[in-house]
């Protein structure tokens, strides 16, 4: 019972290795590109060093606009439905292998899918009802601003 048990060990490591190797050099190489980004990097910390920008741009003042949270929707709609196509790419690289039952399964997922994307766009999640709104000083009467 004991050989059994330990014949069954020597197989599994024997099917794992390769992965164990694999996650070793692949820490092995981040650890070493870590530190040849800190080794090799620029040391500054001059005025602009920690100033944030967009495209180039360097800001001169606050934002004056801001976005509501359908902005925010739009963005995890997108990684929802971009992170199910990754499923489905991974059904179709096994599309032989996966046959007829497969086929049914990737069909019941992808009417799924198109039935939560109607339910969002009947509920209106995908419209902008409402355009990005001022900053809030706007909202605030003269008087509240001299308090």
């Amino acid at each position: 019972m004991a050989q059994v048990a330990a014949a069954e060990v020597t197989t599994n490591w024997s099917e794992l290795w390769p992965i164990a190797v694999y996650f070793v050099v692949l820490l092995i190489m981040l650890a070493g590109m870590l530190l040849l980004s800190w080794l090799l990097g620029p040391k500054t910390n001059r005025r602009h060093t920690h100033t944030p920008y967009e495209s180039g741009v360097i800001a001169t003042e606050k934002p004056r606009t801001r976005f509501t949270n359908h902005f925010f929707l739009y963005a995890i709609f997108f990684v929802i439905f971009d992170l199910e196509t990754i499923f489905l790419f991974a059904w179709v690289i096994a599309f032989d292998e996966v046959g007829l039952a497969g086929f049914i399964e990737a069909s019941i997922f992808i009417f799924i899918l198109l039935a939560a994307l109607v339910y969002v766009w009947r509920i209106g999640a995908l419209e902008l009802k409402r355009k990005h709104r001022p900053p809030r000083q706007v909202f605030l009467s003269a008087s509240e601003r001299e308090n």
